[in-house]
């Protein structure tokens, strides 16, 4: 792997050599084999929620939305709507691709909502072009040789070519240029220190499901709530427990105060305060957390740490705690080119509809609702409700 420049982008090198983009991927779902059954966990759980739990969940695919239809060509698409995912396609791609003596095929799912967060894309990644006016990808979530998720800055070309050749998952990929007023305030300086120094750092699991939830009630679908969740967490915590740990249980001790607590010890440290674990889970995130394994960053907040690093979220950047921040929170801040004139001539080639952003990768058109739209503001992305199948978010939540 190449080496980083050992030297960082000059004020005056800025206008020439520096753009940024996000980078949004959106990748094909794999069906996934939970390891219990809902009802494992409710021994575990005190009566009163052990009982509505029983009652209202049957099993693990509960909450999923169900649908039974054929699928054969792909001039034969089932179509069908549901309650957390409003537009759904399925369709039979028929070859022979193992050699098999009884032939195959391919089942493709197209799925436009994320379930929980109404997110239109799975994946970020920024660009940064250095002094020398070679381009890098900043990337949380890169696989490392160990099989490690690691923050990681990459050459373009060597991800350029894994998304091209290796990546598996079927991603359709979209660039989103900073428009020209926000790139002017960007401090590049300030970028490249902060992603250098994030540099090999692990994955931000410990702060990923606490973006999503803000609410007490105005996050969970149906039937997922609070006491679910802790149900969840629970049987996890017998299971995998250094897997709990790095998952919830630092992230719940920071918001108590506390250190070293085990998942049921905060439960009932929480009930000592005049508390709920619901309550709990609402606790914004703050970004200056230092955890065991040091900061702690999802995709997208490592993004946009490195965005408020560069002074994009000035004179707030105080005040907002970007780890709260979805994926669909990014793609709706207002940073981004909204003159498709000034966008690159090779933007959405070979398309005929004229994207807002550029879409480089992919088989189908991507989408962006609510793409580029909102302003920052303190307490940012705070309090804010993302139930399907509508996702309302009120103002300034």
């Amino acid at each position: 792997m190449e080496s980083f420049p050992s030297t960082k982008p000059s004020s005056s090198s800025y206008s020439i050599f520096v753009a940024q983009f996000f980078l949004f991927l959106v990748c094909a779902t794999q069906a996934i084999k939970t390891p219990f059954h809902p009802r494992d966990v409710l021994p575990l759980l005190p009566k009163e929620v052990s009982w509505p739990v029983l009652d209202y969940l049957n099993g693990a695919v509960d909450l999923l939305p169900t649908f039974v239809g054929a699928a054969s060509s792909p001039e034969n698409t089932a179509v069908w709507k549901g309650a957390c995912f409003y537009e759904n396609e399925a369709w039979m791609e028929f070859h022979n691709k193992t050699g098999s003596q009884f032939g195959g095929g391919t089942l493709h799912l197209k799925t436009l909502e994320k379930w929980v967060s109404g997110a239109y894309a799975g994946h970020s990644a920024v660009c940064l072009r250095d002094s020398e006016g070679k381009l890098w990808v900043g990337e949380s979530g890169h696989e490392n040789e160990e099989g490690e998720d690691v923050v990681a800055i990459l050459p373009w070309e060597e991800w350029w070519e894994f998304e091209l050749n290796e990546d598996d998952s079927n991603p359709h990929i979209a660039l989103l240029p900073l428009r020209p007023e926000i790139r002017a305030k960007f401090n590049e300086t300030a970028a490249w220190e902060y992603a250098l120094s994030m540099d090999g750092q692990p994955y931000g699991y410990h702060n990923l499901i606490f973006s999503w939830i803000d609410t007490i009630n105005g996050n969970f679908p149906p039937p997922l709530d609070a006491h679910l969740v802790a149900s969840v967490m629970t049987i996890w915590s017998q299971m995998q427990p250094t897997y709990a740990a790095n998952m919830w249980n630092e992230a719940l001790n920071k918001r108590l105060g506390t250190e070293g607590l085990d998942l049921p010890a905060i439960i009932v440290e929480s009930e000592k305060r005049g508390s709920s674990f619901g309550d709990l889970l609402t606790i914004p995130e703050q970004d200056d957390w230092l955890y065991s394994d040091g900061k702690s960053t999802s995709c997208v907040a490592f993004i946009l740490e490195m965005y408020k690093e560069a002074g994009l979220f000035d004179p707030y950047s105080s005040d907002i705690q970007v780890t709260e921040f979805t994926i669909k929170d990014a793609y709706s801040l207002n940073f981004f080119e909204s003159n498709a004139s000034r966008l690159p001539s090779w933007c959405n080639d070979g398309d005929d509809v004229k994207l807002p952003f550029c879409q480089i990768k992919g088989q189908y058109r991507m989408e962006l609702p609510e793409y580029n739209t909102m302003a920052p503001y303190p307490h940012m992305n705070e309090r804010c409700p993302s139930l399907p199948p509508d996702y309302f978010r009120p103002q300034d939540c």
